[in-house]
């Protein structure tokens, strides 16, 4: 039996992704409190009913936004470290999948736009927090992963981990987002190096990735 065919998106589906697309990038370009029914629709070259027919309110479209955006680079992430052999494998794809996240969208600086305007939006605020969960599991799984058939795997906190370095990370990017000081980050994978390729020698992990010679 062949293989079916992904179902055509509607035009309706289509004019709904297109909002989301200009909500994220004008709370990117824009900031939270620049981020307008008005802006929105001049960011997507659109008019502001267009937002009020597929969303109840603005609030409503900067929730979907949010799941929209975290529903589409987790699964770049899942995607790209899915099949990551040991530590410094998986450090060299994360560093190439921040400087995704960093350029075109704004994925980074609309979410923490989100994160500011979170302190006086209760419903913004339980969004956020059901943000971090799947992403606070999905680092917790990478540790479990590098930890797998080692002596350590019993010992290594995987939960516990995975919940610092998501924080570490959510952190970084505030103060980056803040000052615009990308050194932060650059420099928190160079310490993390070493560090990677000592737990490769020690665990005996290869990198999934062909060498050159055998290319």
């Amino acid at each position: 039996m062949p293989p079916s065919r992904p179902r055509p998106r509607s035009r309706r589906e289509e004019a709904r992704e297109r909002l989301l697309h200009a909500a994220i990038r004008t709370l990117a370009t824009e900031g939270y409190g620049g981020t307008t029914a008005r802006s929105i629709a001049r960011t997507g070259g659109f008019a502001p009913g267009v937002i009020y027919y597929h969303f109840e309110n603005l609030e409503d479209l900067l929730l979907a936004a949010l799941r929209y955006t975290s529903r589409q680079r987790m699964a770049a992430y899942q995607e790209a470290l899915g099949s990551c052999a040991g530590a410094a494998e998986l450090l060299d794809r994360l560093r190439d999948l921040y400087a995704e996240d960093m350029r075109e969208d704004g994925h980074i600086a609309a979410v923490q736009e989100l994160f500011t305007a979170a302190a006086t939006s209760p419903r913004l605020r339980e969004e956020l927090l059901a943000h971090i969960g799947p992403w606070s599991e999905f680092a917790a799984a990478a540790f479990r992963r590098l930890a797998a058939g080692t002596a350590l795997e019993e010992v290594v906190p995987s939960a516990q981990l995975g919940s610092i370095a998501v924080a570490t990370f959510l952190g970084l990017q505030t103060l980056t987002h803040l000052d615009g000081d990308r050194s932060r980050v650059e420099e928190l994978f160079e310490v993390a190096k070493p560090a990677a390729t000592l737990w490769d020698g020690l665990t005996g992990r290869a990198s999934s990735q062909p060498d050159a010679d055998e290319a």
